[in-house]
């Protein structure tokens, strides 16, 4: 297991931290082979001031589409570990955003992401954005119709 948080931070100064546990299921999803299909999640943590820290992941699932370049989260078992991590922790553990995998070392978000994004994911709060690359991970905030983002301090 990883024993170090991944540490992203926007212009602000503002932070998120992807804890340990959460790199550790993030990074084995990575795609290595050919035959590796995008895996793809919601991201369950915490809201601390402007600061966003990330506990938990779901993983891919029964129902959920993956394919060597395209994923299609649709299984209810996403929605179930929101619901659960929230009542379990009377409510301080809520969704954040959501994660997928890229066949890429650097990804980067593809026109499909971006438009799914700006389609789908609408908050008023800052959402987080992540794709796990073979070498690297991209992150992002989405704040209303943009999205930011971020740079690794690890």
């Amino acid at each position: 297991m990883i024993e170090t948080e991944l540490t992203f931070t926007d212009s602000q100064g503002r932070l998120l931290v992807v804890l340990p546990s959460v790199l550790s299921r993030l990074l084995s999803y990575r795609q290595f082979n050919l035959s590796s299909n995008e895996a793809a999640g919601v991201l369950i943590g915490e809201r601390r001031g402007s600061h966003l820290v990330v506990h938990q992941v779901s993983e891919p699932g029964k129902g959920d589409i993956r394919r060597r370049c395209f994923v299609d989260r649709r299984g209810p078992h996403h929605q179930v570990a929101v619901e659960g991590a929230f009542s379990r922790s009377s409510g301080r553990l809520q969704y954040l955003g959501e994660w997928h995998t890229h066949p890429e070392d650097i990804p980067s978000p593809s026109s499909t992401d971006l438009n799914s994004w700006k389609r789908y994911l609408v908050a008023d709060e800052p959402m987080v954005l992540l794709i796990v690359g073979r070498k690297e991970i991209w992150a992002a905030k989405k704040l209303n119709a943009k999205v930011i983002p971020l740079l690794n301090i690890r």
